[in-house]
């Protein structure tokens, strides 16, 4: 009896889905709000409008894990990293947490997530005004450019486990 390769058979990585999303977003910022029809875009494009990267890691491959992880870190002088878990059962204050996230942001860095556990959304703002949403789900590193306005929040599950990347040893 042959035994099929169980990475492809059970955890084929699914690609990153990107899409344009409401201008004015009303209700949860937890759901979709994509922009009627839908207008889903590539990585690619993502890259072109945004200057967003995004990559697929197989957690699976901690030595190719580490590699590339490493790379990145060199390439945009990450010097330090955290977990953080942003759970409805566990965070205090989880909602008032979920607000102060979605509101837009930029930084004078790069940002860096790799998500460890669970699923989220980054929102960031093409070079047109428009936002992109970006699902985020198990193994997928997202590097959105300094001076970029983003956004971030959950899925409705309420749950992600993610580390993050800083060029400085400051908090954030």
């Amino acid at each position: 009896m042959k035994i099929t390769n169980f990475r492809k058979t059970f955890d084929s990585p699914k690609m990153v889905q990107c899409w344009l999303m409401d201008s004015y977003p009303l209700g949860d910022p937890r759901l979709p709000h994509h922009v009627f029809p839908p207008k889903m875009i590539t990585p690619d494009e993502l890259t072109k409008r945004t200057g967003t990267l995004y990559w697929k890691l197989d957690t699976l491959d901690q030595i190719a894990l580490s590699k590339r992880l490493t790379m990145m870190k060199l390439e945009r002088k990450f010097k330090r990293e955290d977990i953080f878990t942003l759970d409805a059962e566990t965070t205090a204050n989880f909602k008032d947490k979920i607000d102060e996230l979605f509101e837009e942001a930029s930084s004078s860095d790069d940002q860096a997530r790799l998500i460890i556990d669970g699923s989220a959304y980054f929102d960031v703002e093409d070079n047109e005004g428009n936002w992109v949403r970006i699902l985020c789900e198990h193994g997928d590193l997202i590097l959105i450019p300094s001076n970029t306005s983003f956004r971030f929040t959950t899925t409705p599950k309420n749950y992600v486990k993610m580390r993050r990347f800083f060029k400085d040893n400051s908090q954030e």
